[in-house]
């Protein structure tokens, strides 16, 4: 519906008039003496270098020497036809971006001061052809309308939120404010405001009393020379756009909802003779305009709006009626110049978006030409890209940031592993939710915090690409697609041979094939769970002990040890890809020992160590080597009665200190810590807790959760698998239990480890 400008005052602004002048032969001239026309300096303004007109700018009105254009931040800009340049004027207090309420078609800029209730309340009004300066005094009780050239139009203000229908016309005369009535319009008038302007004529839609209950609206042309009002014999409407020529007089009636499309109405003012044309479009907010024989019209449809079921096409018909012809792929606001031209703020495939001159051309038809553009294109455009090359996960998840130029599109991200193909998508639509990590907002910032989770597992380590598209939910402009790439990578984990972060399981069934599954986390989800079990082959069943033993042959994963009956010690060497390569003899007496575990580092030197129990209770260290051909050097006794125990775990670094830790479960069912010092010795143990003998099985799992500290699993003795996230306290090493799901549904296994 009509917006009236008695509830527009919804800019903040300044009071003090600044001007800048970006630089170009014009230069403005000295700004005039209020009421005087008169030149005086103006300490404020300044030159600065060339610019561009803003993106998101809309046009507030159009002269004969340039035009006014108001920027996102509301800022408002003359551009001079001539030569490009550009002036800044500061805003008016509270007038409306649309409309005439800076001034239409003419030069001369009307800038609104103070407000309504304040003695200084005023209108300066500038004209930028010569730099005059005069002002209109509205005072404590009168509304501001709007301006056409020099004339001022206002309305008296009742008090609170109430206007009077009657229109006064100031201007300024010999040095001196004249005040004149309009009349014309019918006594049960009840509402009245300025729907556009022409040179010398105004025109007024305004609600009768007997229109009131429908809000239907009329129509009248007010000669500003005589003040007179000349209501048209266009029939009331809804909420309708007009525009007005020396020929003709148009409306456009708006649209709510589909199939209703809107009506263009055409009076001949010359004849009285209306036509009226369906314009087979559903317009919500009505732009029309004319030109020579032309009528034009569109809907006032941002780049950041719509849907594809709607036409934002800015089109123009002859006024007798006809095929109606694209001028523009979409338009936002528009303004008459003097000379019976539009200017349209708008844009095309071809040239982008910015302000165009539509005026008939050589055949009379209308033609439209860029004037000034704003250098964004029609289609939605990658504005920034922050996407790290390298993604380290085991240190932070990867930040990647891209600005699109708008939200409203069917946006994808999407990650691939150059080397398997693998890829995930991400369909992003726009949303305050801060807590997904992949989420684009309503001004098009696209924010990923990657963990290297996928809808298949955690990503490995290797080379990727990362690609967005964009659909245009209203089908203007094609659609985007970006791309680039980068790198995922990790320090090698215990426990995962799939070289993606994620810790793996080893099952060995009782027919002795040893199953790999990796376990993964969804990031809005705390269970652990398993992806589908891999077989790695039989014959495992040779072995009585299988051990994890982290990296200790200088690859890039984990690595196996297993022990034969005959006490023979076999090296495993994780391959990367889920699977181990052929084994190679690590030595003979292995025997001897009664429990072997690693994956941690005792001795400081960033390599895996392992540890070794005899059958007499001495505990024993095997520095690791990092060479696969020598994976240990000669063992170091750490000490003796640990045959107390009888499950003994290496878990990594659980307790926040220096190096790799133990964990010892004694015949009790108490659970001991012993932290590592770093130099192939622990400190006096810690207990942890009792009723650990529930569990058949005590895993180092490694870090399961992604957030730096390694986690403990342990399978009951019914099978079920329970996750002891660590905490990094040495005297609270675990937070409570949390039932996993890492075994998969129809697997029974003998040995996980």
């Amino acid at each position: 519906m009509p917006h009236s400008n008695s509830s527009r005052k919804v800019l903040a602004g300044t009071v003090a008039l600044a001007m800048a002048t970006i630089a170009g032969p014009f230069a403005v001239p000295a700004v005039a003496d209020p009421g005087t026309g008169t030149a005086r300096p103006d300490a404020e303004a300044q030159t600065t270098a060339a610019a561009a007109l803003p993106p998101g700018s809309e046009l507030v009105m159009a002269g004969a020497t340039g035009f006014l254009a108001s920027t996102p931040g509301y800022d408002l800009l003359w551009t001079r036809y001539a030569d490009g340049s550009v002036t800044k004027l500061s805003r008016g207090y509270s007038q409306a971006r649309m409309g005439v309420s800076y001034g239409s078609v003419s030069d001369v800029v009307a800038l609104e001061y103070g407000e309504i209730g304040d003695a200084d309340h005023r209108v300066e009004l500038r004209d930028m052809s010569t730099g005059a300066v005069s002002t209109v005094v509205l005072g404590k009780y009168r509304h501001f309308q709007g301006a056409v050239g020099s004339t001022v139009v206002t309305t008296p203000w009742l008090g609170g939120n109430s206007y009077s229908t009657e229109l006064h016309l100031l201007s300024i005369v010999d040095g001196v404010q004249t005040d004149r009535t309009v009349t014309g319009l019918p006594d049960d008038t009840r509402r009245v405001d300025i729907a556009s302007a022409a040179p010398g004529k105004l025109v007024l839609y305004y609600n009768r009393l007997s229109d009131a209950e429908t809000d239907r609206w009329s129509y009248a042309v007010v000669d500003l020379a005589s003040g007179v009002a000349s209501p048209s014999n266009l029939a009331p409407t809804p909420w309708a756009g007009a525009a007005l020529s020396p020929k003709y007089l148009a409306t456009l009636q708006g649209s709510s909802s589909w199939p209703a499309t809107s009506q263009l109405r055409v009076k001949n003012r010359g004849t009285g003779q209306v036509t009226k044309v369906d314009t087979h479009q559903l317009i919500s907010e009505p732009l029309v305009g004319l030109a020579g024989n032309w009528a034009l019209f569109g809907s006032r449809t941002p780049l950041s709006e719509g849907s594809t079921d709607d036409d934002f096409s800015f089109r123009a018909i002859p006024v007798g009626g006809g095929v109606s012809r694209k001028i523009l792929d979409h338009a936002t606001s528009l303004a008459a110049t003097p000379d019976g031209a539009l200017l349209v703020m708008g844009g095309t495939l071809a040239q982008g978006e910015g302000v165009y001159r539509v005026s008939p051309g050589a055949d009379g038809a209308p033609v439209a030409k860029l004037v000034a553009g704003t250098g964004q294109p029609l289609g939605i455009t990658l504005v920034s890209s922050d996407a790290p090359a390298v993604a380290t996960l085991d240190t932070a998840p990867w930040k990647a940031r891209w600005q699109l130029s708008r939200a409203n599109a069917d946006v994808t991200l999407t990650l691939r592993n150059t080397t398997t193909g693998a890829s995930s998508t991400s369909h992003l639509n726009p949303s305050d939710d801060t807590t997904q990590p992949v989420r684009m907002d309503y001004n098009g910032r696209i924010r990923m915090d990657w963990t290297g989770w996928t809808n298949t597992g955690e990503a490995p380590n290797g080379n990727y690409t990362w690609e967005i598209t964009a659909k245009p939910y209203n089908g203007l402009g094609p659609d985007l697609k970006v791309s680039g790439a980068f790198k995922v990578t990790r320090r090698p984990a215990p426990h995962d041979y799939t070289d993606n972060g994620s810790p793996d399981l080893l099952g060995r069934d009782s027919s002795g094939v040893l199953w790999r599954v990796d376990t993964t986390q969804v990031p809005w989800n705390p269970t652990l769970y398993a992806t589908t079990p891999v077989s790695l082959g039989g014959g495992w069943n040779t072995y009585n002990q299988i051990t994890p033993v982290g990296n200790i042959a200088g690859g890039s994963a984990g690595d196996l040890l297993a022990r034969d009956s005959a006490g023979v010690l076999w090296l495993y060497q994780g391959t990367g890809k889920g699977a181990f390569a052929s084994r190679t003899r690590v030595g003979g007496g292995w025997n001897t020992y009664t429990q072997l575990t690693g994956t941690g580092d005792f001795s400081g030197d960033g390599r895996a160590d392992l540890v070794a129990r005899d059958r007499e209770g001495s505990l024993w260290l095997y520095k690791g080597t990092g060479d696969w051909k020598v994976p240990y050097a000669a063992r170091t006794r750490v000490g003796g009665g640990w045959n107390i125990y009888n499950k003994i775990t290496a878990v990594g670094n659980i307790a926040g200190g220096s190096a790799g830790d133990l964990l010892a479960r004694d015949s009790a069912g108490v659970l001991w810590l012993y932290q590592g010092t770093g130099k192939g010795t622990f400190a006096s143990r810690i207990r942890i807790g009792g009723g650990w003998n529930t569990y058949t099985q005590l895993i180092g799992l490694g870090d399961s959760n992604m957030d730096g500290k390694p986690d403990l699993l342990a399978i009951d003795q019914t099978g079920t698998p329970w996750r002891y996230r660590g905490t990094g306290n040495a005297q609270a090493p675990f937070a409570t239990r949390e039932n996993s799901q890492v075994i998969y549904p129809g697997h029974r296994y003998e040995t996980i480890v």
